[in-house]
């Protein structure tokens, strides 16, 4: 994460003046220079980062992933193995100087969250988006951004309880 902002009220209008609340979360764009690879080992989650440059100095990435394993834990005990507990996420963004006024951007996220049971209960939920925008600096006072933007978020609920089923 590069920067974060926190609107609680009064929103701007790029957000479309929404009575909610809104986080702005922007993303690193990545080590122009050098190979980065940081991570981490944890009792229940794991991490990985990798960024570099794809033509020094002109344009980088920046790949990023985690993954709980509680399931893992689960399995292991007779009394929860039919259990399911763990999410993941995958986020990557890739940046290229065209040149001095053009730039091009690329990004995509992958997580999901999944929470069950056994078979009587279970809520799955996750979010797959893709973004591709092209910056063009028009002037010292004007600039444009284009951007192309997918998005496919999923929710989903199962309850069972004996002859009643709900999904």
């Amino acid at each position: 994460i590069k920067d974060v902002k926190l609107y609680k009220g009064g929103m701007p209008a790029e957000y479309g003046g929404r009575l909610s609340s809104v986080m702005d979360i922007k993303m690193k764009e990545g080590n122009s220079k050098k190979l980065a690879v940081s991570g981490g080992i944890g009792l229940i989650s794991s991490k990985l980062t990798v960024e570099a440059p794809i033509v020094k100095n002109k344009g980088s990435f920046i790949i990023s992933g985690r993954r709980t394993y509680a399931d893992v834990f689960l399995k292991a005990s007779e009394r929860f193995k039919d259990n399911t507990l763990y999410f993941y996420d995958l986020n990557a963004k890739a940046n290229f100087r065209i040149n001095d006024k053009n730039r091009i951007f690329a990004s995509g996220y992958y997580g999901r969250d999944l929470l069950g049971f056994g078979d009587n209960f279970g809520i799955d939920w996750g979010n797959k988006t893709c973004t591709i925008r092209w910056n063009k600096i028009i002037s010292n006072r004007l600039f444009l951004n284009t951007s192309v933007i997918y998005s496919d978020y999923n929710y989903n609920v199962k309850l069972k309880n004996g002859e009643t089923n709900f999904n």
